[in-house]
């Protein structure tokens, strides 16, 4: 794990460390001070997103203990694909202004680069519990590349109870392939032809009941969703050229919609 960007986090996160940690050790927002090693509990869960999505990391931090202070930072090691939007306070930060006040600049800072992120928080007058307050910290706002494979984003958080650090993947998919046939719409008693007895048994399955259509969306002539007597009319309107075109071909049905799946294929 490492940041090598065009300033050291290290070094920065180093310098936030000297320059807050004495002065919050000597003051009344760290009771509770741990020996070097001790875990802090910080985490971060690894996520899978499309190319070219917009996402969140979402920090969580949950320690027992009352807690006055940390020094956060994350780097990306490939902008390319994954680069940092913004950074927001979550939930638990909310809740913790919410009942002592708004967090001012000194105390609440956030700076985030497309390729780095530095965070100093300072908690007075009171300390952060995540038992009170919530373990939601932070809220980081991302955008993943358009190139499928993963990407490491290493990460550090350090504070007078405690230390935390690890590497979060993101891992970039492309979306699923559909497993749904091919179909012709208007062909439907999937005879592999449109004619009248399509319509006849359209309208039969939808005011009679005896037809049982073995593929909804082969019902479905407008793509709408739904199959109804539009359907019906539109059929008979483009068997005998009354205005609707019949697209009397075998395509994949590319639109989502909650119609059952159908039972085999009319296309070859």
């Amino acid at each position: 794990m490492g940041f090598s960007k065009s300033y050291d986090l290290r070094a920065v996160l180093a310098l936030g460390i000297t320059l807050l940690i004495p002065a919050l050790l000597s003051g009344q927002n760290n009771p509770n001070p741990a020996p070097p090693g001790t875990e802090l509990g910080m985490t971060i869960e690894d996520v899978t997103v499309q190319p070219g999505t917009v996402f969140e990391l979402v920090v969580h931090l949950d320690n027992p203990n009352p807690i006055g202070d940390w020094v956060f930072a994350m780097d990306s090691s490939s902008p390319a694909n994954c680069q940092f939007l913004v950074t927001n306070v979550g939930s638990g930060i909310d809740a913790y202004t919410v009942a002592n006040g708004t967090l001012p600049p000194g105390q609440c800072d956030i700076f985030t680069n497309t390729t780095d992120i530095l965070a100093i928080m300072m908690f007075a007058p009171a300390p952060y519990q995540s038992s009170v307050y919530g373990s939601e910290v932070y809220r980081i706002t991302c955008v993943a590349g358009m190139t499928p494979g993963g990407v490491t984003l290493p990460w550090l958080c350090s504070s007078a109870v405690g230390h935390s650090a690890g590497e979060v993947v993101v891992t970039i998919v492309n979306p699923p392939v559909s497993e749904e046939p091919d179909l012709m719409r208007g062909d439907v008693n999937m005879d592999t032809v449109c004619n009248l007895t399509d319509a006849i048994n359209l309208l039969d399955y939808l005011y009679v009941g005896n037809f049982v259509a073995p593929c909804a969306d082969a019902c479905d002539l407008d793509d709408s969703g739904s199959v109804n007597l539009g359907d019906a009319i539109n059929l008979l309107s483009g068997l005998f050229g009354s205005g609707f075109v019949l697209e009397d071909t075998c395509q994949a049905d590319s639109t989502p919609d909650v119609l059952t799946d159908c039972l085999g294929s009319n296309c070859p």
